[in-house]
């Protein structure tokens, strides 16, 4: 039986991508309405250089259990094999709608794993709208803008205007507190006048590649919505975005209001999130890539046996944490040790009575953008 129902939360309108780098397979995905793959398929798998497709999970061949959903084909892993082609997605608990991510591939079972907010047990990180927001560009670089996505509150435009104007990236501004406490729910793009809040916006579709650096965000209000703001007269907001890869090395920069003309509010953002993933981002603790000037090193932070732990505090405004650290290395502190092994970061509740595995060092990321070093462990408890 279905463990969740993927479809709710990933549109049938949107055929998803993920790639094998190393022998250059491109694959297509859509669990909720098959694509044409020669036969009837839901992952569809094309071979750059042979310029060749294979169904590797047919659409009506699916079985599913818990957060696990397996596709099977009729066609036969080689002609002394029984084993069929197949593939398998392991859905996890995460912030954002996320992408597919590609695994490996081990006797013919093409493994995937995919990070959404569809998959954990509350709906703590569940949007009112959410769109696709990434691409693949023509070298088969992965674009990725997941990182950016606030899941409450958003970016203030840099402006000459009196106004204020928010917006998310690829997602509406949500539940909040401070200035976009007022904006109204769905909004992705949200202008203040004074105390008064007009959604100037929402996702219309993915994010799209528009030139060689270049990535585009297009916000439009529904018109089964709430009357146009009065300021708009007879014009239907708008908005747009545009995302640029710089040429070099930067710190971060503010999106810049461009021009607002008609209720049409053109937006450029300069941002290293807009450039390839792969070299902004590595699994290890060293980061370096000579064409930017980058020679990033961790170990010398990783803790060895008998150190005490790096030790942080954080509230939900109920209950108090403490978070013992370790960076790219186990932390023994917290009495977070499992089968799994690999804890870097262990959740304890103040008065002891909890803990929780808050993060793995197995598949951290290392992410240098914008001037900011982020090292991310996942595989925590639920």
């Amino acid at each position: 039986n279905v463990g969740f129902d993927v479809c709710i939360f990933l549109s049938s309108r949107y055929t998803w991508e993920a790639i094998d780098s190393e022998k250059g397979i491109h694959y297509k995905i859509n669990l909720c309405q098959s694509i044409d793959c020669g036969v009837p398929s839901a992952i569809c798998a094309y071979d750059v250089s042979k310029k060749t497709n294979q169904s590797v999970g047919d659409f009506a061949l699916n079985s599913s259990a818990g957060n696990h959903i397996e596709f099977n084909t009729t066609k036969k892993c080689s002609d002394q094999s029984t084993q069929p082609v197949q593939s398998s997605i392991n859905f996890l608990c995460g912030k954002t709608l996320g992408t597919p991510e590609f695994i490996t591939v081990s006797e013919c079972v093409h493994y995937f794993e995919w990070k959404t907010f569809g998959a954990c047990k509350k709906s703590t990180f569940k949007p009112q709208k959410e769109v696709p927001c990434y691409v693949f560009d023509e070298d088969w670089k992965k674009r990725d803008l997941n990182p950016l996505i606030k899941t409450s509150g958003g970016y203030l435009v840099s402006s000459p205007d009196d106004d204020d104007l928010y917006i998310n990236i690829c997602r509406d501004i949500g539940g909040s507190s401070g200035n976009t406490s007022s904006c109204i729910a769905g909004s992705s793009a949200c202008l203040l006048k004074g105390s008064v809040a007009y959604d100037v916006g929402q996702p219309a579709e993915g994010l799209k590649l528009v030139g060689k650096d270049r990535l585009v965000l297009h916000y439009t209000k529904p018109h089964a919505e709430t009357k146009n703001p009065v300021f708009c007269g007879i014009h239907q907001p708008a908005v747009t975005i545009t995302l640029i890869c710089p040429s070099g090395r930067r710190q971060g920069a503010e999106p810049q209001l461009i021009t607002s003309t008609n209720c049409r509010y053109e937006i450029e953002w300069i941002t290293e999130y807009a450039c390839p993933k792969d070299y902004l981002e590595s699994h290890s603790c060293i980061l370096n890539n000579t064409q930017h000037n980058i020679d990033i090193d961790l170990t010398p932070l990783k803790l060895t046996d008998g150190s005490p732990p790096y030790v942080t505090r954080s509230s939900d405004g109920t209950d108090e944490y403490y978070y013992y650290l370790n960076v790219c290395g186990e932390v023994k502190a917290g009495n977070c040790n499992d089968q799994r092994g690999f804890v870097s970061s262990c959740q304890v509740k103040h008065d002891g009575t909890l803990s929780k595995v808050a993060g793995r060092f197995q598949n951290q990321t290392l992410r240098y953008s914008d001037g900011d070093l982020t090292l991310t462990y996942t595989d925590g408890n639920s």
